[in-house]
């Protein structure tokens, strides 16, 4: 099985990215509402059924992680999944399951009421336990906690980018806002880094 690759990004189409190793392109589902590019570390969940090989890709392990939870639950294929993760963030859609808002997860195209209610029932226990460490032992509200998580997972996945730690941080920080998910942060920090470098 294989964990990440790493490498270049030879070609974004809308529904996958090409990611070139060693002389091998990767056709790569990646699981984000932003295009990547350059050199790369893509965590990787292959799903592989009969004739079926498919690739998913993610930038953060968190992402990947909830995203294996999330195909625990019946119903909810890889596809769905990666819609969900795509469009909230893995940090920002475990927030919403843990707190039960089965509206926000209805909002994801394909996923009505009775799926959603699934999705609460069998993962909010298990992503409690999951994200504690971080959610629940902050003096802090939920909210405040979640979006600690969403600044630490941007941070994160800048780095994985090819950004220095102290690029990652300095970038997030400039742009941190409270409701932004991690994805949004990273979309922000990118977009700031590309003007200092213009």
């Amino acid at each position: 099985m294989i964990a990440y690759l790493v490498g270049e990004i030879t070609q974004t189409y809308d529904e996958y990215t090409v990611l070139e190793v060693g002389g091998i392109g990767y056709e790569i589902l990646v699981c984000a509402d932003y295009k990547l590019s350059g050199h790369q570390k893509i965590y990787i969940y292959e799903n592989i059924k009969e004739e079926i090989h498919d690739l998913y890709g993610f930038v953060t392990l968190t992402d990947k992680q909830i995203f294996k939870k999330l195909i625990t639950v019946n119903g909810v294929g890889p596809k769905a999944a990666c819609q969900m993760i795509t469009m909230y963030g893995a940090n920002q859609l475990a927030s919403y399951i843990i707190q039960g808002n089965n509206q926000a997860i209805t909002k994801i195209n394909g996923i009505g009421a009775k799926i959603a209610n699934r999705v609460i029932l069998e993962l909010k226990d298990k992503l409690s336990d999951y994200f504690e460490p971080v959610v629940f032992h902050l003096n802090t509200d939920l909210t405040t906690s979640v979006s600690n998580v969403a600044k630490y997972e941007a941070t994160e996945g800048l780095v994985a980018l090819g950004y220095s730690n102290t690029e990652a941080t300095k970038a997030v920080t400039a742009i941190y806002n409270d409701n932004d998910t991690s994805e949004q942060l990273i979309k922000k920090a990118l977009e700031l880094m590309a003007l200092i470098v213009d």
